[in-house]
């Protein structure tokens, strides 16, 4: 049995984790309903390239320092590396409420933004080790589909937040996040760092006091990087970018081809959301009862199926036509068959794609050793962050020069090629899954004889 007196509290750890992810992970969902808003507040017209830039920095810079501190949360206590995250990320969203129009307060804006994505990229590979040592090796899919579901607790708080304030003040929203940040920060010092020798040994730490001592060396690097699977994980980055695109663009694509403002946007958002969540529990069970049977390539498998089966559904949603008439009402909206079909498909499409969701973060645990999977975590979500700092640039751009309808349907190009990335893991994943089974097992061994 498991010595509770070792486990940190659960449901405290959980709660904390969910929150801190879903704020930082709100923080970039903040300005997609105020694009047009927040490009008139600076001076830039309605143009969206520049925003789109301060986006990609903002992303850039949380992906390389989320590899530092991916590197650090597998030698240093975990819980303290959350705890300056969340800071730096609150106090950089608080201060936005501090910036004026024109250029000067862009470039102060985009400095707070550039400040918030560090927190970031502390928060994550954090968040995700420690969250590694709370799951049992049977239950993965379903344990880490409580990260995938922070992210969209994140984009529904970020969107609503922005809408909330659209017309009141945007910045306000930043504060808002900043202040609940705050708070989050202070009850990350009521955590105790969890045992790296994980739930389904835990009872050796708490029976005979032994300890996982193994901590990541530099020579670790060419054993990580050797393993073909944790190359075709992080590679796949080009999943985020499809997302990036749509996520970018989605109100200023409704408003200006569809004549929906982005107070009723909110709808299609939220539709979307509880595809994506319903998704991701419904594949997360599917694939963690599969490989309780024995079918080691459950997982791998549900994320490939969970890639190719949503293409059509999303291709086909964002050209469904129509428009809402001026003044139109939200009972307006949902009697219109095509506002209908669009909502239906696009949900459905990412109804599916919520099997990748838990079943990506699985693979990554099961194939690497306790001490690697926050610098694995963080070199695949630092090429995850550069996909999607490329989505907003790419469907930025596109959409300034051709139009909102290019910019949202390039998203589709992405999507077609996820599938090419999972066959490698597919391939790969179960000899490098033993191998870490086996040398994890040798070393629980030794500990037992200690």
């Amino acid at each position: 049995m498991e010595n509770r007196t070792q486990v940190p509290r659960f449901h405290l750890a959980v709660t904390l984790f969910i929150l801190a992810i879903s704020l930082v992970y709100s923080i970039q969902n903040l300005i997609s309903p105020n694009l047009l808003t927040v490009s008139n507040y600076f001076g830039f017209g309605g143009d969206k390239s520049q925003l789109a830039v301060m986006s990609f920095a903002a992303m850039l810079t949380s992906g390389i320092t989320m590899v530092f501190f991916g590197y650090l949360s597998d030698k240093l206590v975990r819980v303290r590396i959350l705890f300056v995250g969340t800071v730096i990320f609150s106090i950089a969203s608080i201060l936005v409420f501090t910036v004026g129009p024109g250029v000067n307060g862009f470039f102060l804006f985009f400095t707070l933004q550039t400040i918030a994505g560090v927190g970031l990229g502390a928060v994550i590979p954090s968040t995700f080790s420690l969250t590694g040592d709370f799951v049992s090796e049977k239950d993965r899919s379903k344990g880490f589909s409580y990260f995938s579901i922070a992210t969209l607790i994140g984009t529904v708080l970020g969107t609503l937040l922005g809408v909330i304030f659209i017309d009141i003040d945007w910045r306000i929203s930043y504060a808002c996040i900043g202040i609940a940040g705050s708070a989050c920060a202070a009850m990350t010092l009521l955590l105790k760092e969890p045992s790296r020798i994980g739930r389904d040994y835990i009872y050796l730490a708490g029976k005979e006091g032994r300890e996982y001592s193994y901590r990541i060396r530099r020579s670790d690097l060419k054993v990580i990087f050797k393993k073909k699977t944790n190359i075709w994980l992080i590679v796949n980055f080009v999943d985020t970018i499809p997302t990036g695109i749509i996520l970018f663009l989605l109100f200023a694509y409704l408003r200006q081809e569809h004549n929906v403002p982005e107070s009723m946007a909110i709808i299609f958002l939220a539709f979307v959301i509880i595809g994506t969540l319903l998704g991701t529990f419904v594949f997360g069970f599917v694939a963690d009862n599969s490989y309780k049977k024995g079918n080691k390539k459950a997982r791998v498998r549900m994320a490939l199926f969970a890639n190719i089966a949503p293409i059509p559904f999303v291709f086909f949603g964002l050209m469904v036509p129509f428009w809402l008439p001026d003044g139109g009402s939200i009972g307006d909206l949902l009697m219109i068959p095509g506002a209908v079909l669009m909502i239906t498909l696009v949900s459905l499409g990412l109804f599916l794609n919520g099997g990748t969701n838990g079943s990506w973060y699985a693979t990554v645990v099961d194939i690497n050793l306790p001490e690697h999977r926050g610098t694995v975590l963080a070199s695949a979500n630092f090429f995850d962050i550069l996909g999607k700092a490329i989505g907003p640039l790419l469907g930025g751009i596109l959409a300034d020069n051709f139009g909102n309808m290019v910019g949202i349907n390039i998203s589709i190009i992405f999507w077609c090629a996820l599938p090419l990335f999972w066959i490698g893991v597919l391939k790969n994943v179960i000899p490098d899954m033993e191998a870490t089974e086996n040398l994890f097992k040798e070393r629980i061994e030794n500990l037992k004889k200690s």
